[in-house]
């Protein structure tokens, strides 16, 4: 909640205005209460447009891990069947939003005004070989001895809006080494 609150994504925003970014979702520790957020916001809007129409532009939030992935959706959806959304439009926004691919190699369009998140910890001597090259070959900073959570940042960062904010719990490594 606070990271929320700190990059502006609050209930009192037209959250449904704004494209929100959870760059790995994992159990949904950020995804499901922005999702929270943004249905109360649009609720209070007053708008009566279908939710599909009108929310599923706002959240693009990807996961690598299959199973995750899978249980972090059922859990969207009944966020969404509880909040009054047909089981359509549930299953229709969870297919606009979720993502089940690496971020660092999926074809993500458009720009965010928010990107928010716990980025993967993984040492690159633990990735495969032909995975890191692909890593470095799209990525400018995973050099030297670069944790994987610092091309999520690169990406996160070049995805935002002009004015957009990036919300990472991360290690402060980065201050420090050549990366």
């Amino acid at each position: 909640d606070f990271l929320l609150d700190l990059t502006g994504y609050t209930i009192d925003r037209p959250l449904h205005t704004l494209r929100l970014l959870e760059p790995s979702f994992g159990r949904g520790d950020f995804l499901l209460p922005a999702i929270e957020r943004l249905l109360v916001a649009w609720k209070a809007s007053g708008l009566n447009r279908d939710p599909v129409i009108a929310l599923s532009e706002s959240v693009c939030a990807v996961e690598l891990h299959r199973k995750t992935f899978a249980e972090t959706r059922a859990r969207v959806i009944e966020i969404l069947t509880a909040n009054g959304l047909s089981g359509q439009q549930a299953l229709s926004l969870t297919k606009a939003w979720l993502i089940n691919e690496d971020f660092l190699l999926a074809d993500i369009s458009g720009f965010f005004d928010i990107a928010i998140g716990n980025p993967p910890y993984v040492r690159q001597e633990l990735i495969p070989d032909v995975l890191l090259a692909e890593y470095r070959a799209r990525y400018n900073t995973i050099f030297d001895r670069a944790d994987l959570y610092i091309p999520f940042i690169e990406r996160s960062l070049t995805a935002l809006t002009q004015g957009g904010v990036l919300g990472f719990i991360c290690a402060d490594r980065w201050m420090k080494n050549r990366y």
